[in-house]
């Protein structure tokens, strides 16, 4: 049962993280795929080094299993409060189901997982407080991305210009060309990259074939 539930953890780690990179919530991270055939087979080395080196703090500083028994409580039902709120925003958001059928199906779900999870929110002094350090830590983490990356993309923005708009001007004034090809990764291809206005800025050159490349996850 120990290796089914750590093997359960480890690959549920990994497809959330993978998950969470997707959604921008993350950043980049080394996603090696380990089948040919099933996309969902991935391992992530530096989540699997970090898991490792959680539960060895976790054994080392709990000493016994049985005084885990706290922080493992706290964990599940945790989580199945915190699935119960996001199945919600899922069948109003996404399924469109009204409201009243919504609020009447996670009513009687939220109503058990509540009474679970504040049977065990008491022992937070008894070793539970591990297990909301650890969900602050990974909150913390995705908020300051995702406020870091939006604030850069704004200001990046503001320094853009439209690339219809460099096209243009490039036929009017053409630039000396250099032989070969050139990718410009961007995440909005209706405006000219920041490393190609560089480019043109610094180096007062432009390659003859030029790639303006968006990678976008497509839904599966």
């Amino acid at each position: 049962a120990t290796v089914i539930a750590s093997q359960a953890v480890i690959s549920g780690a990994f497809s959330l993280t993978r998950q969470a990179v997707q959604l921008n919530m993350l950043p980049r991270l080394e996603i090696l795929h380990t089948s040919e055939k099933q996309s969902g087979q991935i391992y992530l080395p530096r989540v699997n080094l970090l898991l490792a080196l959680v539960v060895m703090l976790l054994v080392v500083g709990f000493g016994e299993s049985s005084r885990l028994a706290s922080a493992y409580g706290i964990s599940v039902t945790g989580n199945m409060l915190v699935t119960n709120i996001l199945l919600f925003v899922v069948m109003t958001r996404i399924w469109k189901w009204p409201l009243g059928v919504a609020v009447a199906l996670m009513a009687v779900f939220a109503f058990v997982d509540t009474g679970f999870f504040a049977a065990n929110i008491v022992k937070v002094f008894e070793g539970g407080w591990s297990s909301l350090a650890i969900a602050a830590v990974i909150v913390l983490t995705m908020w300051t991305w995702i406020r870091g990356t939006r604030y850069l993309f704004e200001k990046t923005r503001r320094n853009e210009i439209p690339l219809d708009f460099l096209a243009g001007n490039l036929l009017k004034k053409k630039p000396h060309l250099v032989s070969g090809t050139a990718v410009f990764l961007t995440s909005d291809p209706l405006s000219a990259p920041t490393a190609l206005m560089h480019s043109l800025k610094h180096y007062k050159v432009l390659h003859e074939q030029n790639v303006i490349l968006s990678v976008v996850t497509a839904p599966q």
